[in-house]
This record gives C-alpha cells, sequence and structure tokens, in this order.
C-alpha cells in the first residue's frame, strides 16, 4: 500500500530529525584507523541521504564507513577480515515491548506448556496426558489460551479442567497474561469461594448465583501466588534460561529488546551475563515496588556493558487486557453491557509518579489499552508537564479516541504498540466493542499521520507470536501471525514497507534515547542489522510474511547464522 505524501513526509522528518542527533551521516571521511571488520552486500540504510549502500566499514562495533564496496575496501587494512551478507540487510529491529518469554514454543521441564491456537478440546487432551505422568500434587501450568480458539468463544470454567486434571493444581494464563484459568482444586487451596472480596483492579469471575467460575482477573491473580510457588517445585537455572531466552530473539532478528516488566532479581541474571556479552541489547522497564524504590534511590543504569543493557524507565499498569473485558473503557463492553473493565491506579497515584519519574531523570511507560485508559494517561502526562524530552510512553495504546490521537504527537509521548494484536483482535474484539469502536482499536496509520512516534513490538509472550516478520506483514499487508487477513477494521491503517521498517527500528531507537546509536547503519551509529532473505521492498506484501532471517549483527558481532544457529562470534 503506497504511503500518502503527509505519511511520507512526517516519517522522512522524523527520520531526520533523529539522524540529525547524531551530527552528521558523511560516508566520505576517511577514518583515522583501519575497520577490523568490513561487511559487504545490499544495504539499507534507512538514511534520507543514502538510502543503500553496498559495504560497511567497522571498528570497535560502530561503522566508521559506509558506502560502495570500492570506496569501503579502499580503507581496509591488513587486519581486516571481510564478511560478505547473503541477503538484503535492515537496521537491526528491536521489539518496543516483549517479556522475557521462551519464543522457541517447546514443553520445557518444569516450566509453563504453550497452549497457543489450540482448541478447548485440544487442551483438556494435554492436561490429561500431563496428569497421567506428573508427581502427585504437582502444578501443571501453561500459558496463551485464547477462547476465540473455542467452540463456542466464551470463557472457560474450572469445571472444565477437573475431569482432566486429576489431583493437580492447573493454572493456565490466558495469552494477554491478565486473566488465569483455574480448576477446582486452586479454588480450594487458595480458599476462593463466593465471600472472596474482589481485590482492587481484579475480578473474580463468578456465575450467576456468585460461585467462582475458575477465570481470575488481573490482581485477582495474585490471590493464587501461594499455590502456584507451592505447586512448582525446583525450576531450572535461571542463568541458563535467560541466556537462551535471549539467543532466541537473536535467531528471530532482533538486535534489540525492551523488556516491560522486571525485577531486580532478573536486572541481576542480565548484568550476570554481561561478562559473556549479550545477544541482544536489552533496554529494561523496571516493575515492582522493591524494583522501583531501589532505582529511584540509586538513579539509571543507561549504558552499561557499552550499550548491551540499559536501566532507566518504569513500568506501570493503568488498566488490563481487552481479552479479559480489564481494558478500560469509555463506554461499556458490548458483550458485557454493566462492565467498563479495570482501573489499576487514581490519577492521584498515577501524578504523583509522573512528577516522580521526572525529578528522577526516569522514563515513564504505562500500559494503557482501553481508550479511557489511554486518555487518563494523556491528560496525566499533560498536567505533569511532560515534554518531547521526556519521551514518555503509552505501552500497547491499543483504543485510542480519534480526538487523542494528535494529542500523542502534540506531548511528544511515544505510542509503543503490538500490530500482531491484529490477530488476536481479530477473532473477538468485535464482540467485545461493537462494529462503530473498532475503527479507535490499532490506530498505527493515524497515530503516524497525525505526527508521532509509533514504536512497534509483539508483547510476547503475551501475543500470537514474537517473529518480527509478524510484526512487519501485520503493517504492510494487514495479516495476521498465521497469515489470515485481518479485520475489514484494520486496512485504512495499513502503511508501507518503508514507514514499517522505521516502526521497527528508528522509533524504538528513539524511544529508548538510542536514537544516536541505533535505528539506521550510517557512521558513528552502532553495527546492528538484520539480514533478510529477500529485499522487503520489492517483496509483494501479501508474501512478506514468508521473508526470513538470514543473519543478525549485533555491534558488528554475528549473534545469530542461518543453518549455523545462534551464535555469538567476535
Amino acid at each position: 500500500m503506497t504511503a500518502t505524501p503527509l505519511l511520507r513526509s512526517l516519517v522522512v522528518i522524523l527520520s531526520c530529525a533523529m539522524l540529525a542527533a547524531c551530527g552528521g551521516t558523511s560516508t566520505r571521511e576517511v577514518p583515522a584507523e583501519a575497520p577490523d571488520t568490513m561487511f559487504t552486500g545490499d544495504f539499507i540504510t534507512l538514511d534520507a541521504s543514502r538510502p543503500r549502500v553496498e559495504a560497511l566499514a567497522v571498528r570497535g562495533g560502530r561503522i566508521i564507513a559506509a558506502g560502495t564496496r570500492a570506496e569501503v575496501e579502499a580503507l581496509a587494512g591488513a587486519g581486516t577480515r571481510t564478511v560478505g551478507i547473503a541477503g538484503v540487510a535492515v537496521p537491526g529491529w528491536a521489539d518496543a515491548h516483549v517479556h522475557d518469554a521462551d519464543t522457541r514454543g517447546q514443553i520445557i521441564p518444569g516450566e509453563p506448556i504453550n497452549l497457543r491456537g489450540m482448541t478447548k478440546p485440544q487442551i483438556l487432551q494435554g492436561i490429561a496426558a500431563l496428569a497421567r505422568t506428573a508427581q502427585p500434587g504437582e502444578l501443571i501450568s501453561g500459558e496463551g489460551w485464547d477462547e476465540g480458539f473455542f467452540d463456542p468463544p466464551v470463557f472457560p470454567t474450572a469445571e472444565d479442567l477437573d475431569a482432566a486434571s486429576g489431583d493437580h493444581p492447573v493454572v493456565l494464563s490466558r495469552i494477554d497474561g491478565h486473566s488465569s484459568w483455574v480448576n477446582s482444586r486452586v479454588l480450594r487451596q487458595a480458599d476462593i469461594t463466593r465471600a472472596t472480596v474482589d481485590p482492587p483492579g481484579g475480578r473474580v469471575a463468578r456465575t450467576a448465583a456468585g460461585d467462582p467460575t475458575g477465570i481470575l482477573v488481573d490482581r485477582a491473580q495474585a490471590l493464587i501466588a501461594r499455590v502456584e510457588a507451592d505447586g512448582r517445585g525446583g525450576a531450572g537455572d535461571a542463568v541458563s534460561r535467560a541466556r537462551a531466552t535471549l539467543q532466541q530473539y537473536a535467531r528471530l532478528g532482533y538486535t534489540s529488546i525492551h523488556v516491560a516488566g522486571v525485577d531486580l532479581g532478573t536486572i541481576a541474571v542480565y548484568k550476570q551475563l554481561l561478562a559473556g556479552g549479550l545477544p541482544v541489547r536489552v533496554y529494561v522497564m523496571a516493575r515492582g515496588d522493591e524494583t522501583v524504590g531501589h532505582y529511584f534511590a540509586r538513579g539509571p543504569e543507561p549504558d552499561l556493558g557499552d550499550g548491551q543493557l540499559s536501566v532507566r524507565s518504569f513500568k506501570f499498569l493503568i488498566d488490563g487486557a481487552l481479552g479479559s473485558r480489564g481494558a478500560l473503557l469509555t463506554e461499556t463492553y458490548a458483550d458485557a453491557p454493566r462492565e467498563h473493565g479495570l482501573s489499576m491506579m487514581t490519577d492521584a497515584e498515577l501524578d504523583a509518579i509522573v512528577k516522580d519519574a521526572r525529578a528522577k531523570g526516569f522514563q515513564l511507560n504505562v500500559h494503557a489499552i482501553g481508550d479511557r485508559a489511554v486518555a487518563r494517561v494523556l491528560d496525566a502526562f499533560e498536567r505533569g508537564g511532560v515534554t518531547p524530552a521526556d519521551r514518555f510512553r503509552v505501552e500497547h495504546a491499543s483504543m485510542v479516541a480519534s480526538g487523542d490521537v494528535a494529542r500523542f504527537a502534540r506531548l511528544g509521548v511515544i505510542a509503543s504498540m503490538q500490530p500482531v494484536f491484529l490477530g488476536e483482535y481479530s477473532r473477538w474484539a468485535e464482540d467485545r466493542l461493537g462494529s462503530a469502536r473498532m475503527r479507535s482499536v490499532l490506530p498505527v496509520r493515524d497515530l503516524l499521520e497525525a505526527g508521532a512516534v509509533v514504536a512497534c513490538g509483539t508483547d510476547y509472550g503475551a501475543s500470537d507470536s514474537g517473529d518480527p516478520i509478524t510484526t512487519l506483514s501485520a503493517l504492510v499487508a494487514g495479516r495476521s501471525a498465521d497469515g489470515a487477513p485481518g479485520g475489514a477494521w484494520y486496512t485504512p491503517q495499513r502503511v508501507d514497507v518503508d514507514a514499517a521498517l522505521r516502526c521497527m527500528s528508528t522509533a524504538p531507537a528513539y524511544a529508548a534515547f538510542q536514537e544516536n546509536d541505533l535505528g539506521a547503519l550510517t557512521v558513528g551509529r552502532r553495527a546492528d542489522f538484520t539480514v533478510l532473505s529477500a529485499d522487503p521492498y520489492t517483496v509483494p506484501a501479501d508474501e512478506l510474511r514468508h521473508l526470513t532471517v538470514r543473519s543478525t549483527v549485533m555491534g558488528g558481532r554475528v549473534t545469530f547464522e542461518a543453518g549455523v544457529g545462534s551464535v555469538v562470534r567476535p
């Protein structure tokens, strides 16, 4: 789909503004020292002054020259090694909102099973099989179920699980992570009854008679924390798991990920891994009272391990998820006329957080999915005097009222969005919202045309896929993770390949204060790039989903090669 002149001009303006911060993009200045590595091939730079180059000269992980092969070869020294790339390179892809989830979808001992795309009978058959082999009383856990694949597409119950689970407690997290499906044993162990009071920001789903159904929404999931802790037993080594997970992100073509909601323990693991080099750059959104308090007292850590790890932002939640009816809406849910969703904090609490974050030099990233939640966050940012320099973010912005679109640009608030939700929302969102409100769902193009920065990610493991190819396909072709066309409501929000690539690299770099280092292939920036099997500008939109990642390079290091696997080479 061809971008409108306005959209294309806005993209160029944004790109040039970000590139200008680097102090120029000249490719003809002769570097003082010879490159240690020269990469040759076909490079898409996302630099308006020189969109394509044939070679990059790299020293110390940064690009010191970019141009024709002859220009760059003239700089080589005796120790320069040459690496040819097989494919077309784009500036390294970044996931602007992801979780430290295993992207392989494999069953790992002691870890939750992957329920994505399963029907209810398939899930129950799998639970029954696990119950027959698990140790007596051992917890069975899973994640990723979506009632959109059920027939009928309604929330399941504890009774559904009871026949399959035997004497095992079962906790199955919905795809969005904002609700859990549990069996009756878990309800008994957690003492959840008709007398249980809904916690603030949470809901125990109930029958007409008031009995718990087995669905716990948002903060009601904390009611089963003790049951989960008692049943998990020994988990695998945290460092090994984190290393394997980060390697999987490199395999998918990522050079950076923004991890949403990280505690002190996980940050400590990332710091431990720095000694051997991280396979992807990690931008942390710290979450939790202990973690936030720790960093408020000590200040940001913006550049650990020479740009591999950054801790300078906080994540807070103001509402829940649309699928669980926890997203905060202005009008009631179409399929639950008495429900508006859940509010996780008051305006006064949000105002205090905005004030404190600005005073301490931290970026604030607020989870807001429903249109009312998004409006409240923008209101708080405006009351707090937030400026573009703060780079505060709305995480998800899944529903944006038409009157709030322009406010993102005016306030300089970044929309951190996940186009892969196209698949999930096309399964059930119209039931939740009614057709009239679907125009406000995932308004990527509207926000870009208004001049806002849109940084894209996947929200994996709370989504159908963590693969950036699905993000590209959703943005340009309106295709879901399984390749199916999304709803007609999304068609007006599609963008062209150029805008999509910027949403996947340039904008996330800006959203992480890293535009001087990342987001384009120009002199002075880090040599981070993703090598694709074909040129995305020439591939038909509906065929983009068939692109593959040939290799991933971070700071001049090859972190993945197709046919070799996840590697980290000097």
